[in-house]
């Protein structure tokens, strides 16, 4: 790296408020020697109004002054935007305790205490702008995180549109075969008693009835196979709209519960597990059935991913019934390999996994536990015994809370 790549890192800022100019002279002096940027006020007003416009690292503020105190003066800067993060240090000749506590209660973060000494006064100021620095950095990793988290989120979704896509192409191929079938056999009958009514001696009346009643059941075969596929598409396309949009609306549960199934047919059919539906037919919910049908297909891919981890046959049961006080509750259930007892607790824990390396993330069930609590507003808990199954059971209102 040459020295025009180094990068320049600013010198941190301090502004001192106080009105005593030859303690603003000395701290000026002394602070300027160890490669700070001050910038000094005489009154709380100015030092308000200069918190404001340099937004400083660190503020060195003088409790007694005249018109407002320093009490004051960092209550106000805690209430502002722009300055509440910025680490308050009071400067005092005060002993007593309780003013102390007045200070740490209005926002300050340390004391010194007049007539002071500059080791301690820089001790002090390193300390709380290293605080401040870690603080700054945590943020940052936060901010990152959520970013991260929003983009797992959205390729989980992107994932369901993916198996979304390959549900609607299977499920279709069987009314379209069905229909190609009929339609060429229709085809193939209708060229035959053309010819017959072209040639000589025509056709008879039993050989017109008998193209007539295949007629009739190719026409039977093609609708009923086109209102099916036709059927297929529409629910796909709701399944569609829910898992994209994350809206709220007025649904069965059993509808949105059987449509996610369709979707994991293409998963399911290439294993030897069965899923069976238990949801009363008129139960109707006013919520979230994107995220809902996205942990429900999570808890099921995590069933057969972990639950049946080396099994040659299983049952996975999603049942549903209606509480007396008005909740849902929603479980899924498998006879599986069960959980540890020492894992129970970190199951939802980001990237904690048993799966690390072979096709494990960690993040599958992490992501249900946040859409159940932030999303659709209910709990979920899990019971598990190992060679036992393992049921993780979610409490839903009927009426998600509106984000």
């Amino acid at each position: 790296m040459n020295q025009s790549e180094i990068p320049v890192v600013p010198m941190p800022t301090i502004l001192i408020v106080d009105d005593s100019p030859s303690y603003l002279a000395a701290l000026l002096d002394r602070l300027e020697r160890h490669g700070f940027l001050i910038v000094l006020a005489q009154t709380a007003a100015e030092g308000l109004m200069r918190a404001a416009f340099a937004e400083p690292d660190l503020i060195l503020l003088d409790v007694v002054m005249p018109d407002i105190d320093g009490f004051e003066a960092c209550r106000r800067l805690k209430a502002g935007k722009n300055t509440k993060d910025i680490p308050v240090i009071f400067m005092t000749g005060l002993t007593d305790p309780k003013q102390k506590v007045t200070g740490f209660d209005a926002g300050g973060v340390d004391y010194i205490t007049k007539p002071f000494q500059i080791e301690e006064v820089l001790a002090r100021i390193n300390t709380h702008l290293a605080l401040r620095r870690a603080n700054r950095e945590l943020q940052d990793m936060i901010a990152t995180l959520a970013k991260a988290r929003e983009d797992l989120v959205r390729n989980e979704k992107l994932a369901g549109l993916g198996a979304l896509v390959a549900g609607i192409a299977h499920e279709l191929n069987t009314p379209i075969g069905n229909s190609l079938m009929a339609a060429s056999t229709f085809e193939m009958q209708t060229d035959d008693i053309s010819r017959h009514i072209t040639a000589e001696g025509g056709i008879t009346r039993k050989e017109f009835e008998h193209y007539i009643e295949n007629a009739r059941l190719s026409v039977d075969i093609l609708s009923r196979n086109l209102h099916r596929a036709a059927d297929i598409v529409t629910n796909f396309k709701q399944v569609a709209v829910d898992q994209t949009s994350s809206q709220r609306r007025s649904f069965l549960l059993g509808e949105v519960i059987a449509g996610n199934l369709l979707t994991l047919q293409p998963t399911i059919k290439r294993t030897p597990f069965v899923i069976q539906q238990h949801v009363p037919a008129d139960l109707m919910m006013e919520s979230y059935p994107g995220p809902l049908g996205q942990v429900v297909t999570n808890l099921i891919n995590n069933a057969i991913l972990h639950g049946y981890d080396g099994r040659s046959e299983g049952l996975i049961a999603v049942s549903a019934q209606l509480s007396a006080q008005g909740w849902v509750t929603l479980s899924v259930e498998d006879h599986g390999v069960g959980i540890a007892r020492d894992d129970l607790p970190r199951i939802f824990d980001p990237f904690f996994t048993t799966k690390m390396g072979v096709g494990g993330s960690g993040l599958g069930l992490n992501i249900v536990h946040n859409i159940v609590t932030e999303i659709l507003g209910g709990r979920i808990d899990v019971a598990s015994e190992v060679g036992g199954g393992t049921r993780f059971t979610l409490t839903l209102p009927m009426s998600a809370p509106i984000k």
